[in-house]
């Protein structure tokens, strides 16, 4: 809820050591908390109890100081330094784009109130105005910035920020204001205001943090909320919400309510129905069954969000796999990043998956990495085995704690990405030999899809050679129809050990070194594959 970690959830499946060096628990950097502060372990079936572990400063459950193992309650509250972690919280804590700012979304069913004023020509000028400043913002969070700075002019708020829906109705905090702020709303509020249609506020209990030497309490105080939609291409996209200690009156909230649709499009624009990725996506050549069934778990699991670990040889078509498990899910209309692990240069590896502030790098400027890059849609890892034990570690704390830590950065930022990760090399035999961590191979391996070699699969052969084909036609100027019959047979009867990536290099080299004709025959095909003499 507050603290180095606030917006960070984990479940309590296993034990979770909190402190200053729990790699593989909760790891709060702050010096008031001990290197090992405390345990939360499994008690029954459905129950947890804490413990401290001989902590410098205390444990602190519900401002009292722990000095015995205690149950835990729903909606206790336990402080370490300046953090506040809640056990089953009666709500749910986001951290804005910022990195310093957060936003506590409450259950509590709202009781809002409205007006019916309609906005006068100059609030109508003005949002006019705010219109076309904020689309010709460089981004989304610079134009959020434009109305944030408007409406904080206007109505002289204590804190602003703007939410945008995510998937499956999630919600995400865009922008704060100011850095730093801690506000509290009712997430019904928020579905009220986009069902509606309208502008609503209403009084909301405050949860504000108190640090002292020891520990962080947690102070409440009374604020009024205001609420007002968000719309992009006539779908509900998200909403601003404006906090201050006085009520808001019917000129203020008409003020609002124009300014928000004035710049909704600017603030969420609107996802195409079919995103780059989606159009250039072709479905993976599928006439074997064992590939018909990897296209089965595929589509199964873009339904998900659940982790997914490829397996099988260099080029048996994984990345393939795993733009089908983009394309066919909600996560389609995203970005599909790839990265090849093994690829990457050992300085720079950190800073391409996670990214770096200005001045981490010599002679660079801030970067993001491969997970911003990818946020709302999907990164496939290739190769993974070949990470180096540190990144090891900060890809599984990334993908626990939903946070990214750029290189040279001091806070974290979060991010909305689906992990899809690949391997020639068996990562259990890794983890047996200690050079991969048990706890990220499970927790890559939330669903497992292995591709057979070439050899095991015959049935795609010829279909993959007449994709080859058609691609590369084009891009070399040939008229090459497709193949003879005795050109197919010599194709079936190779084992292919390179697989797929070996088949579309032979397919290749025919049509450069054929010197004409309208099909390839046998002997256009490179030396090893002709030695491979068909059945008779």
């Amino acid at each position: 809820m507050f603290g180095p970690c606030r917006g960070v959830a984990r479940d309590l499946d296993t034990p979770l050591i909190v402190g200053r060096a729990a790699e593989g628990g909760l790891q709060l950097l702050d010096e008031k908390v001990s290197r090992e502060h405390c345990i939360i372990e499994p008690a029954g079936p459905t129950g947890h109890v804490l413990r401290d572990l001989g902590s410098r400063n205390g444990t602190w459950l519900n401002g009292q100081l722990l000095v015995e193992t205690t149950r835990l309650r729903p909606g206790d509250h336990l402080s370490l330094g300046e953090s506040v972690l809640v056990y089953e919280p009666p709500f749910d804590a986001l951290r804005a784009r910022d990195g310093e700012s957060t936003l506590v979304l409450t259950r509590s069913p709202p009781a809002p109130s409205w007006n019916n004023l309609s906005p006068s020509p100059d609030v109508l000028a003005r949002a006019g105005e705010l219109a076309v400043r904020a689309a010709l913002a460089p981004s989304p969070e610079a134009a959020a910035h434009l109305v944030l700075e408007s409406l904080h002019s206007a109505l002289q708020p204590s804190a602003l920020t703007v939410l945008r829906l995510g998937l499956q109705g999630s919600l995400r905090a865009l922008v704060a204001r100011p850095l730093g702020a801690h506000l509290t709303l009712s997430r019904e509020l928020v579905t009220a205001a986009l069902r509606l249609g309208r502008v609503l506020t209403m009084p909301e209990i405050q949860a504000l943090p108190e640090p002292d030497k020891q520990m962080t309490r947690v102070r409440k105080g009374q604020a009024h909320v205001l609420c007002a939609p968000l719309y992009a291409g006539g779908a509900p996209a998200g909403a601003i919400c404006v906090l201050r200690e006085s009520p808001f009156h019917d000129e203020e909230m008409a003020l609002a309510g124009a300014l928000a649709g004035a710049a909704g499009p600017s603030l969420c624009p609107a996802v195409e129905p079919s995103s780059p990725d989606r159009r250039r996506y072709t479905p993976p050549v599928a006439e074997s069954p064992s590939m018909r069934e990897a296209l089965r778990l595929a589509s199964a699991a873009a339904q998900a969000q659940t982790a997914v670990l490829i397996t099988g040889e260099r080029g048996t078509g994984k990345e393939e796999i795993a733009r089908a498990t983009h394309c066919l899910g909600v996560r389609a209309p995203g970005p599909f990043i790839a990265l090849h692990c093994g690829a990457l240069r050992p300085e720079h590896a950190e800073a391409e998956l996670f990214g770096h502030e200005k001045g981490a790098l010599p002679g660079e400027g801030a970067r993001p990495g491969a997970f911003e890059q990818a946020d709302g849609g999907t990164l496939f890892l290739d190769q993974v085995g070949h990470l180096p034990a540190p990144l090891q570690v900060k890809l599984l704390r990334t993908l626990q704690d939903r946070m990214v830590h750029r290189v040279g950065g001091r806070v974290g930022v979060p991010v909305d990405v689906r992990v899809v990760a690949a391997t020639h090399r068996p990562l259990i035999e890794a983890v047996r030999a200690g050079t991969f961590r048990e706890d990220l191979y499970w927790r890559l391996n939330g669903m497992r899809i292995h591709l057979p070699p070439l050899r095991d699969r015959p049935e795609d052969v010829l279909p993959l050679a007449e994709r080859f084909l058609s691609r590369l036609r084009p891009q070399m100027g040939c008229h090459i129809q497709g193949f003879t019959d005795e050109a197919q047979a010599t194709l079936r009867a190779h084992p292919w050990p390179g697989n797929a990536r070996q088949l579309a290099n032979a397919i290749e080299q025919a049509l450069l070194l054929m010197p004409s004709g309208e099909h390839i025959g046998p002997g256009d095909l490179p030396a090893e594959v002709r030695a491979s003499k068909p059945s008779p």
